[in-house]
């Protein structure tokens, strides 16, 4: 009962702070007469327009910013936990990449414009999630039909869960499965498509993750300025060989001890 409740008032919450955005990107548009050109905009001007058979109504539209902004929030972040986890153990890698950062970017630092030539970056954090993708198990599905896979019948109706943790694993798909190698992606280190169902952090097909642009950008774009800006190292009495990369449990694991650096802004 507690809990039902605090959820209620949660929802509660989340949906007054929608509302009174969506009210006032409304307020801006019958004062100017044109949208201001951003997502809100768009989708409240689909909503009154219509048309071509598309049909959204406001509760669509608050339900896809719930899903771009909450619950990209800690799948992302974790992304770029692990990237660095991962940098900071293999040192080398990390020289590379901030070298990489560093000869693209300007004085003002990364620019989201500038990520597509960073392909060493792309490469290490798909690498991060080849190892630890931020949800595992994916999102869970159902079979349509009844099909037969691999000697097995699945009858339609079934629960199907996407192991995408061990899929990133196999050793019959991936040379040295378990070394952190980011080389590996250097030839489509932007493209984040599911090479032959090798690599799915973000499902695949067309029940895939719709925020998968939004969430690699903003990884990639966070993890580039960190490294730009900043030289990492373990904190004192700490080495690379005593630092382990161990995941925690649950549905979206995070590194089983806190990730604690220490940072030296970098020299201009």
């Amino acid at each position: 009962m507690g809990l039902d409740a605090s959820i209620k008032r949660t929802a509660t919450k989340l949906d007054d702070v929608l509302e009174r955005t969506l009210q006032a990107h409304e307020k801006s548009l019958e004062n100017s007469g044109e949208a201001g050109g951003d997502l809100l905009d768009d989708l409240l001007s689909a909503v009154k327009e219509g048309g071509d058979g598309f049909m959204l109504d406001r509760i669509d539209v608050k339900g896809l910013v719930l899903d771009l902004f909450v619950a990209g929030i800690d799948t992302t972040s974790k992304a770029i936990e692990w990237a660095m986890a991962f940098l900071i153990k293999n040192p080398r890698e990390m020289e590379k990449v901030q070298e990489e950062v560093r000869q693209v970017a300007g004085a003002q630092g990364v620019l989201e414009e500038q990520l597509g030539r960073m392909s060493r970056l792309q490469a290490a954090l798909k690498e991060a999630m080849r190892l630890h993708p931020p949800v595992p198990l994916l999102i869970p599905r159902e079979s349509i039909q009844d099909t037969k896979l691999h000697g097995y019948d699945i009858p339609a109706k079934t629960r199907v869960i996407i192991n995408a943790w061990a899929i990133g694993r196999d050793s019959q798909s991936w040379e040295n499965a378990e070394e952190f190698l980011p080389e590996r992606f250097m030839n489509d280190a932007g493209d984040y498509s599911c090479k032959g169902y090798r690599f799915i952090p973000f499902g695949a097909g067309r029940r895939g993750c719709p925020g998968t642009a939004f969430a690699t950008c903003l990884a990639e774009l966070a993890l580039a300025n960190l490294l730009f800006h900043f030289d990492w190292e373990l904190p004192e009495g700490h080495d690379v060989d005593s630092f382990e990369v161990v995941e925690s449990s649950g549905l979206s694991p995070a590194l089983k001890s806190a990730l604690t650096l220490v940072v030296k802004p970098l020299q201009a």
